[in-house]
């Protein structure tokens, strides 16, 4: 075949040795045996694949033959290959120089540098073929070393964010923690308040009692003597004291019933879906409608003249109805509250100022409902923080805004357009000695009303400087006493202030002078209340109140007197011509309305929004 002159004008020296290359070593066959698929390999290479099994997998087409059990040997040799790697290299003509050293015939193309080579530069390639990938191998290992201690340092940093993850947790779940505590010794406050209001109806029942059994006992004892004396007693006299006992059983009946029919059971209502608060205290009644006060009908009398008419219908309605919006929604993001309290117009009618309470921030707004800007919105104690911030208000200049950092027991004033601290009044340290400060209003004067909760009391103090200038109230139930003022408002030289526990509006004047009071708790529309919280005065002088628990808004005039009420529902003993529009309202708590007639309201419940009409 090697002196074939035919042979050596054709052969292709490349394709001769990848012939001869074993598929498992890449290296030339050594002693060649076929298997029964008719795939070659060297005797070495398929004694390692076989690897004392019984049967080995054909790496190229993937057959499965059985290893007979004298062993690999027992394979024959592929003579052919074997005849062709006998053939000496030298007898293989090339006609190509070396591309290389350009001395030599070239034997194969180099896979490497992809020239042809003659042997000794194949040798030499092949050396730097081994180095080259030593070195890669080396680097590959060394990636391998690498890649392990960046995994390493993934999870660690892993594990270290599930750590802050965890500690959020754990901060969360405190901070509800202490929320539900503190709204179960609220429950509690008002679940004692409610006792002792049904405790000192029945106690005011007995003491009457006692005086109708004082006067029952002198009629026994006195009947008794003149029976036992044997006077002569007419029939006529026995009528009259068998009158006058059937008269004092049935004073001691009316007594026992009226005692029923006052007394009002105290129910807990789980809010099994809400953050804010565990659930509701409720009194429930056996009396029928039939049995309270009614108001007098406000139906318009055709009888009066066109003007006293438009008065009459003036006093019924809220404001111009232009449609109901809300504004927000639960979170702590821009335009997002939780537990909105308090909120303010500004002098200008541009901006909305309204207190985040529990997310510890103030929010402006514009007067359409879009987001400007907010404080920090940290809980704490220092100069930009706040803890639990209940009401604001602006002073006469429109360049200040007036906080009441409740939980700091302290007043912040911030600049309108940066909402930077200016300075603090009040605080811990301070003379002011203010303990939950709630409500906040500003007079034209520039002093300060503040509803000093903790103490019953309202104080005032001088916006320019802080100093104190006079106070008023105490706890108690009778006029110019409070049981928790909640929120207040000034406006044409007289102060309104929520008495929230005494469930009741006391109007004053600038200097503290008690004018007269209206409401009362119940849930009727006899200007009843339960809980009432913000308070507006608008351009006409009506008061508008935020009727907490029972989930509406009423207006009164400006004596005191009932003129609408804003709900999603009427009571039993309701007017249509009370009630003229319905809004659904879930806790309203802060009040505020523009000198255009729109009124702005925070809801404390589910929604944490601002609703507007």
């Amino acid at each position: 075949m090697a002196s074939n002159p035919e042979f050596r004008r054709v052969v292709n020296y490349t394709d001769l040795e990848v012939l001869l290359e074993c598929p498992l070593c890449l290296d030339r066959f050594d002693q060649p045996r076929l298997i029964p698929c008719g795939h070659t390999y060297c005797t070495k290479c398929l004694n390692e694949l076989c690897a004392g099994n019984d049967a080995i997998i054909c790496p190229q087409c993937r057959r499965q033959h059985d290893v007979p059990s004298a062993g690999i040997n027992v394979f024959p040799r592929n003579l052919s290959y074997q005849q062709l790697l006998d053939i000496r290299t030298e007898q293989l003509v090339s006609t190509r120089q070396c591309q290389v050293c350009d001395k030599k015939r070239a034997f194969s193309d180099c896979l490497h540098c992809h020239k042809a080579v003659c042997l000794d530069c194949k040798r030499i390639h092949r050396q730097e073929l081994t180095t080259t990938t030593d070195t890669l191998l080396m680097n590959l290992s060394e990636s391998t070393d690498l890649c392990k201690d960046m995994l390493g340092t993934e999870v660690t940093a892993f594990l270290t964010h599930c750590d802050e993850v965890k500690k959020q947790i754990s901060t969360y779940a405190k901070e509800m923690i202490d929320l539900i505590k503190q709204q179960e010794n609220q429950l509690s406050y008002e679940l004692d308040d409610m006792i002792a209001q049904q405790l000192e109806g029945s106690k005011k029942t007995l003491l009457r009692f006692e005086k109708s059994k004082e006067e029952i006992g002198k009629f026994v004892r006195s009947s008794k003597q003149k029976i036992a004396r044997n006077e002569s007693l007419l029939d006529e006299q026995y009528i009259e004291i068998q009158n006058n006992i059937t008269k004092h059983l049935t004073t001691i009946q009316n007594v026992i019933t009226n005692l029923k029919q006052k007394r009002k059971d105290i129910i807990f209502t789980p809010a099994l879906r809400r953050q804010d608060r565990l659930g509701e205290l409720s009194l429930t009644s056996m009396v029928s409608p039939t049995d309270h006060p009614t108001s007098p009908s406000m139906t318009i009398d055709d009888n009066k003249n066109p003007q006293e008419q438009q008065q009459q219908q003036q006093q019924q309605q809220l404001a111009p109805i232009s449609g109901v919006r809300e504004v927000g929604k639960w979170g702590n993001g821009p335009l997002e509250f939780w537990c909105p309290c308090g909120l303010a117009i500004t002098r200008n009618n541009e901006h909305l100022i309204v207190v985040d309470s529990w997310n510890h921030r103030i929010q402006m707004l514009t007067i359409n409902g879009q987001f400007i800007r907010t404080t920090s919105g940290t809980k704490g104690s220092g100069l930009d923080e706040l803890n639990n911030p209940r009401d604001v208000c602006i002073n006469t200049t429109n360049e200040w805004l007036i906080v009441s950092d409740s939980g700091n027991h302290r007043l912040v004033v911030y600049d309108i357009n940066q909402f930077q601290v200016q300075r603090i009044i009040g605080g811990n340290e301070s003379q002011l000695n203010l303990h939950l400060p709630f409500g906040i209003c500003c007079d034209e004067n520039d002093s300060l009303y503040v509803c000093d909760r903790g103490n019953n009391r309202i104080v005032v103090v001088r916006f320019n400087d802080g100093m104190f200038l006079r106070q008023w109230g105490r706890k108690g139930a009778q006029h110019g006493e409070f049981n928790t003022p909640d929120f207040i408002c000034c406006r044409q030289n007289i102060v309104a202030v929520s008495d929230f526990n005494n469930h009741r509006i006391q109007v004053f004047t600038l200097n503290g002078q008690f004018l007269f009071t209206f409401g009362k708790i119940g849930m009727g529309d006899v200007g009843e209340f339960r809980y009432p919280r913000g308070i507006a005065i608008d351009d006409e002088g009506y008061f508008i109140v935020a009727d907490w628990m029972n989930n509406r808004l009423q207006l009164f005039t400006p004596n005191g007197e009932l003129s609408a009420i804003v709900s999603d529902k009427n009571s039993d003993t309701s007017k249509d011509e009370l009630t003229p529009f319905k809004v659904a309202f879930d806790r309203p708590i802060g009040i505020t309305v523009s000198s255009q007639g729109v009124v702005f309201v925070t809801e404390w419940g589910r929604s944490h929004r601002i609703i507007v009409y």
